[in-house]
């Protein structure tokens, strides 16, 4: 689909709800980041949206970056000296304010290429962290509160493979073990959505396999792209669920609907920057001038 008329963004055809951020306390700890996902075109709207980016990053003081998948569009790379590295990435993110830590997951275009290659780029560049096709980091705030992330590989997932098998096994495992104040999970496809686009049977096949996994340990939040929109779900079964598929700007927009289901929808481009605290998460929904449209605040 190509660009979307601006008169379907339901964000700019309905009222935004009205939100607060609540403030940052004097003394507390938090940390910041930003999820970007669906973004690798290397075009001009790409580059629009890390512009917004780094507005962001230089006056919220960010800490690191999450991606949610098609890193690179349409068919990933090849190898770690593909060129796409430079202008897909490394000239789109050029920004000084964006030189931070990137903790990347995989799409389904991503698949397309070489996804080893992805992993493997982590010993070029000392941003770019991606230990493995699937992974697990922990960061703990300055008060010792400990917020956990899962990087998944949702490809497999959805294609139902054998390798699939083992990494619901690990995640199973690993939010088992975990011991974080939050839990939060990212990766490329989402199991709640509401995009102008037939995605049922992918939708019911991710809910299958994840859905029970995140209930069962109380997952917080489940980071997605792939539907190339912003979206916050109303929680299902406990778990809140965040689309952030915008990092491409318009020209690679897709229509979206806002249901009684979703807290805000809109298209046309966007990331997500999140704070996280002891005693709230806050998700603010930026668009391209920088400025956030919607905030929603997650209590624990």
């Amino acid at each position: 689909m190509g660009q979307v008329d601006p008169l379907v963004d339901p964000a700019q055809s309905r009222p935004i709800p009205s939100f607060t951020i609540p403030p940052v306390l004097p003394g507390a700890s938090y940390e910041r980041f930003m999820v970007i996902g669906d973004m690798g075109t290397g075009r001009l709207d790409q580059h629009k949206v890390a512009a917004a980016m780094a507005l962001r990053a230089k006056s919220d003081c960010v800490d690191f970056l999450l991606t949610v998948g098609d890193n690179f569009y349409e068919d990933g790379v090849e190898s770690v000296d593909d060129p796409q590295w430079k202008t897909k990435f490394v000239d789109v993110y050029s920004d000084p304010a964006l030189q931070l830590p990137i903790y990347p997951s995989l799409g389904n275009h991503d698949h397309h290429g070489n996804p080893m290659a992805q992993v493997e780029y982590s010993q070029s560049n000392k941003n770019w962290r991606m230990p493995a096709l699937y992974y697990t980091f922990t960061r703990t705030l300055g008060d010792g509160t400990t917020v956990q992330y899962f990087a998944i590989d949702s490809d497999p997932i959805l294609m139902q493979t054998t390798a699939a098998r083992a990494q619901l096994t690990w995640l199973d495992q690993e939010l088992g073990k975990s011991g974080a104040r939050w839990k939060l999970v990212y990766g490329h496809h989402p199991l709640y959505s509401h995009v102008g686009r037939a995605r049922e049977l992918e939708r019911k096949t991710m809910i299958a396999a994840l859905e029970p996994i995140f209930t069962k340990h109380k997952v917080d939040v489940y980071l997605a792209g792939h539907d190339h929109t912003l979206e916050m779900l109303k929680p299902i079964i406990g778990v809140n669920y965040v689309i952030s598929g915008g990092g491409a700007g318009p020209d690679k927009a897709y229509e979206v609907a806002w249901t009684n289901e979703a807290y805000y929808a809109a298209t046309l481009g966007g990331f997500t920057v999140v704070r996280v605290g002891k005693k709230e998460i806050v998700i603010e929904f930026v668009r391209l001038d920088g400025k956030t449209q919607y905030a929603h605040t997650i209590t624990k």
